[in-house]
């Protein structure tokens, strides 16, 4: 009985591995449109920009919106010589205010040259304080620094 007992408990110490991350991100069934007025702002966006690059509407890039099959799949880009901000991805959710992304966004060359940030994942765009905008949420993620990477509307 006693070794029983001891090899429960010395099972029970030993750790068990956390499963494996998926290495490619999944696209989602279909996109849930909470608003369908949001949904048409982004459809109609006027463009993407990242503070290093600038905010200046004659500067934005484009952000092309297409559905497929009812997943709403963003992708673009701002560049500026060598410095860019890209987005690929798919739109999970939408609300009035936010709506929620999976993919990747990647920045280049910018604030300094050979600066490389890419991050994976789901991420959160949001309206706040009246502006004509999305800003994505998770800002701080690479080096330290604070990347404001906004939607236009």
């Amino acid at each position: 009985m006693k070794s029983v007992l001891c090899l429960a408990l010395l099972l029970a110490a030993v750790p068990v591995a956390a499963p494996l991350a998926a290495s490619t991100i999944t696209a989602p069934d279909r996109t849930i449109v909470n608003d369908p007025a949001a949904l048409r702002r982004l459809q109609r966006n006027s463009g993407i920009t990242l503070q290093w690059i600038s905010f200046e509407s004659e500067a934005r890039g484009h952000v092309r919106v297409g559905d497929a099959n009812g997943v709403i799949h963003l992708t673009g880009a701002q560049r500026n010589g060598d410095a860019s901000v890209e987005i690929d991805g798919d739109v999970l959710r939408i609300e009035r205010d936010r709506f929620f992304f999976r993919g990747r966004i990647d920045i280049r060359n910018t604030p300094d040259p050979g600066r490389t940030c890419v991050r994976e994942g789901e991420f959160e765009f949001r309206i706040t304080q009246n502006r004509r905008y999305w800003r994505l949420q998770q800002m701080e993620q690479c080096d330290g620094l604070t990347d404001y990477v906004d939607i236009y509307f």
